[in-house]
């Protein structure tokens, strides 16, 4: 089969067309993209030119791809899904004449922006690996925008301040913090789009302004990016425990990973909270999120389960822990009796601190009473000297960088 190689990759094919039509009407069709521009933008910026040698037909699969990886085969930058780049400028909603900066290059997000900046617009994409961005400008030279894009080789999360204030400042690499930086180059009226990880989670964000020194916004879309190198590099860790057995946690907190392995490693009894759930309800990224917002010690346990019997749910359960009572309680689920497709939350304890296990479910049925149906926190961002009285009541995140807080609105 051919791939991107073997063909004039300047040259539209009606093969590639076709692919690109029905990855777009797919993604209009999830909700995925709901703007008619960006549904044009997607359109006319042919995903294939953006991943050369790559089977055509997997370059217009609803996937990412990877585009380079360390010695370790850990990923160094890929191109994003196509659903996560449209949700992305789903959040962004750049307009013509806009100013966009970019940090993280790939070529195709940039493309999209070009188009839907226009020809009064600009758009300037940055990235610590100059090897992704000669690979950015050699795919923009293929689209034909290689002059309409502006590439530059840096620290993404200095920004680049020549060219601020933006109206729009994507961040298209994981981050640990919101970089004060991107604040001070964001337009009065701006927005500020990044994939943050929140305790360790990594959530879809959208921020704007709300006054002299403070932005808000959510979002909470959960999706996984490469990391961001260099200055901002996450202190997030994942530890293994015991065989089959990790956990995820921020690395602002201390954490003895044998204690904590030794812990798991006994029995474990259940306590079940009554909060029944859909299986089509998605409410785990919320409920995450809460727990990770209201409990003081907080990670992500991870397992595989062909090699450990802990009742995790896929993807990572929350999980805390009491160093001094040699304790660990971890959320999980169990089919709701006499009900299909419904579940129950609970949590399963490890040790004998029946106090954590109770406080748990105690926070799984307050997120039940208090915020089920409703849309989630707001993320407060602050100047860096803000002091703390003047911010929001809430989760004060132990992050460099830019002072946030996470606050869930009363009922």
């Amino acid at each position: 089969m051919k791939t991107v190689s073997d063909r004039d990759v300047t040259e539209p094919t009606a093969e590639a067309s076709e692919l690109n039509e029905h990855l777009v009407s797919a993604l209009e069709q999830a909700g995925r993209i709901t703007d008619p521009e960006i549904a044009a933008a997607f359109r006319a910026t042919p995903r294939h030119l953006f991943l050369p040698h790559i089977e055509l037909s997997e370059a217009y699969k609803d996937d990412y791809q990877p585009t380079d990886r360390d010695g370790a085969g850990r990923l160094l930058s890929s191109v994003s899904a196509p659903w996560l780049v449209a949700q992305m400028l789903e959040y962004l909603r750049p307009r013509p004449g806009n100013s966009v900066l970019e940090i993280g290059s790939g070529g195709y997000n940039a493309a999209l922006l070009r188009r839907l900046v226009g020809d009064a617009g600009a758009v300037t994409s940055i990235d610590i690996d100059p090897a992704v961005t000669e690979r950015a400008r050699r795919c923009l030279r293929a689209a034909g925008l290689e002059s309409a894009v502006r590439v530059l080789t840096g620290d993404g999360a200095h920004g680049a301040a020549d060219a601020a204030p933006y109206d729009r400042i994507e961040v298209t690499v994981q981050a640990a913090a919101i970089e004060q930086t991107w604040l001070d180059q964001l337009a009065p009226d701006g927005v500020l789009v990044v994939p943050l990880r929140v305790r360790g989670l990594g959530r879809l964000v959208a921020l704007a302004p709300e006054g002299a020194g403070h932005w808000t916004g959510g979002g909470w879309l959960p999706c996984g990016f490469v990391a961001m190198r260099g200055e901002a590099a996450s202190s997030t860790r994942t530890h293994a425990l015991n065989p089959g057995v990790r956990v995820r946690v921020d690395g602002t907190r201390p954490l003895d990973p044998d204690a904590l392995a030794k812990v798991l490693d006994s029995a474990g009894s259940a306590r079940w909270s009554g909060v029944e759930v859909g299986a089509g309800e998605g409410t785990r990224p919320l409920v995450d999120l809460w727990l990770a917002t209201v409990l003081d010690t907080f990670g992500t346990l991870l397992t595989d389960p062909q090699k450990s019997a802990l009742r995790t749910l896929p993807g990572g359960t929350p999980i805390t822990w009491n160093a001094d009572s040699g304790a660990a309680a971890y959320v999980t689920m169990r089919p709701a009796q006499g009900r299909r497709e419904r579940y129950e939350y609970g949590v399963v304890l490890h040790g004998e601190d029946h106090a954590l296990a109770e406080a748990t479910v105690e926070n799984l049925r307050e997120w039940d009473r208090d915020h089920r149906g409703r849309p989630g926190p707001v993320l407060h961002v602050y100047s860096e000297g803000t002091d703390r009285a003047a911010m929001a009541p809430g989760r004060a995140l132990e992050r460099p960088g830019a002072p946030m807080v996470l606050t869930w609105p009363k009922p």
